[in-house]
């Protein structure tokens, strides 16, 4: 199955964007484009935890919701994009699986506990069968902690907005325009460094890495990491097509420079979105790491 399956279709006309510091909604109207929302949130009003988001307090988001809802008017079924260190990724492979999903999840339970600091059974899962590597079978695994998603998806619900889909931010980088492939996503917000590679689509590689602070350093000796384990491990030579989001400008920039220094690395083209926003102070203000993501969501066309 391929990244852009993780999502519904058609696409929810209503997309939002979470994080601890701004909550944003994006909304898809027919004939005015699209309408755009946020606020920042209250201190303490997600808790996050070693596997991601910990819990919420429902009494401080739910005002923020509502507002958001009633201005843009949003749909009763949305996407929600979440930070992507709200979550946890792997990719694992094994020899067999069986056809019981209980069965499956028993198995993927079982690695995690090797792997997680936390009880396999307080967690959710969300699996996505990859096609068969030789003789080995892949699982794309996204794990959350159950009790905050429960959480998340009530207070949702007590707006009248029912959640289609959650996806962390990794998946919504790009927009599903004809990138070449293989395709290096490279996704920054505070606190997390994540890379995802993609081969016509489909997941080969998932690395997420927790940042003390915006280090160059630490961020261009990762990515030298991962471009070895690429080349040496996968077996993937040649020229590799390279898209970013970073939250931190400098950051940004240095990427640029890094790419250009790569010679089997190429910056990905900015394809015009299928959708926009009117003018760009809201898109100045929250930040295009926050909004793009939704926008590509809502717009049908995400990998």
């Amino acid at each position: 199955m391929k990244i852009s399956e993780l999502l519904t279709s058609p696409p929810p006309a209503t997309g939002w964007s979470l994080d601890t510091g701004v909550a944003a909604v994006v909304r898809r109207q027919a004939k005015t484009g699209l309408s755009c929302a946020a606020v920042d949130v209250p201190e303490g009003t997600f808790e996050i935890g070693p596997v991601g988001l910990q819990s919420i307090d429902e009494d401080a988001f739910r005002p923020l919701l509502t507002r958001l809802h009633q201005e843009v008017e949003g749909s009763g079924r949305a996407a929600v994009v979440v930070p992507t260190g709200w979550l946890r990724t792997h990719l694992f492979e094994f020899q067999d699986l069986p056809r019981r999903r209980s069965e499956i999840d028993d198995m993927v339970r079982w690695r995690l506990k090797k792997l997680l600091p936390v009880a396999p059974s307080s967690l959710r899962l969300a699996t996505v069968a990859q096609p068969p590597d030789g003789d080995n079978r892949r699982l794309l695994v996204l794990v959350g902690v159950e009790r905050a998603l429960a959480a998340l998806e009530d207070a949702f619900e007590s707006v009248g907005v029912s959640p289609g889909v959650i996806t962390p931010r990794i998946f919504s980088v790009t927009d599903g325009a004809d990138t070449p492939s293989p395709l290096l996503v490279v996704q920054h917000e505070e606190g997390f460094l994540s890379v995802l590679l993609l081969v016509e689509d489909q997941p080969r590689m998932v690395r997420t890495k927790p940042l003390a602070g915006n280090d160059w350093a630490v961020v261009e000796r990762e990515l030298g990491l991962t471009l070895g384990f690429i080349r040496t491990s996968l077996a993937i030579e040649g020229g590799m097509t390279v898209a970013a989001s970073m939250e931190d400008a400098g950051l940004g920039e240095h990427l640029k420079r890094w790419i250009a220094s790569e010679d089997a690395l190429t910056e990905a083209e900015a394809a015009p979105p299928s959708l926009a926003l009117d003018g760009t102070a809201i898109r100045d203000r929250v930040g295009g790491h926050r909004l793009d993501p939704v926008v590509n969501v809502i717009s049908g066309g995400v990998r």
